[in-house]
Formats: structure tokens, C-alpha cells, sequence
């Protein structure tokens, strides 16, 4: 079955990255992005949107998954997980 992503721009939840917190944090530092406003800033999405990715409220599609690995020198794959939702 296929689904559609929401008119939000929320991904569908069947297509849905989990952000590795543990894993963000290390490069987000490593890149001197120390709080959250720089890091929403760096990836151009809201506080909140960020707060509700790391909460796990939220997924990424894969337009934000792929601007935030670039942004942090890394890959989707590592800095995400497929959620089982």
C-alpha cells in the first residue's frame, strides 16, 4: 500500500527516520553547534521542529534527513534509524 506524505510536509509515518540523538549531539558539537537555536538555524528548520525530532514526536523526510547529514559531515544512515511505526 502507498502512502502520501501529509499536506504538513510530515513524512507518512511507514516512511519515517528516528534521529540518533547520541549520535547528532557528537557532530552537532564537533561542528560547534552548541545550542539549539544554532543547530535548528544550521539545518533551517524551527526550534521546535528540532525539539520534536529529538523527542521522536516527529520523523524527517528525506529531504531534511539528507540536509542534516550533509550538514554534519555524515550520512542518513548513520544519522538516523528506520522507526518501526
Amino acid at each position: 500500500m502507498e502512502t502520501t506524505p501529509k499536506p504538513d510536509g510530515e513524512s507518512p509515518k511507514s516512511d519515517v527516520a528516528r534521529l540518533r540523538v547520541e549520535v547528532y549531539d557528537a557532530l552537532a558539537k564537533e561542528k560547534g553547534l552548541t545550542t539549539r537555536e544554532l543547530q535548528a538555524a544550521r539545518h533551517g528548520i524551527g526550534r521546535p521542529h528540532l525539539s520534536q525530532l529529538r523527542s521522536g514526536r516527529k520523523g524527517a523526510g528525506l529531504a531534511l534527513a539528507l540536509r542534516m547529514a550533509a550538514d554534519l559531515g555524515t550520512t542518513v544512515e548513520a544519522l538516523f534509524a528506520r522507526s518501526e511505526q
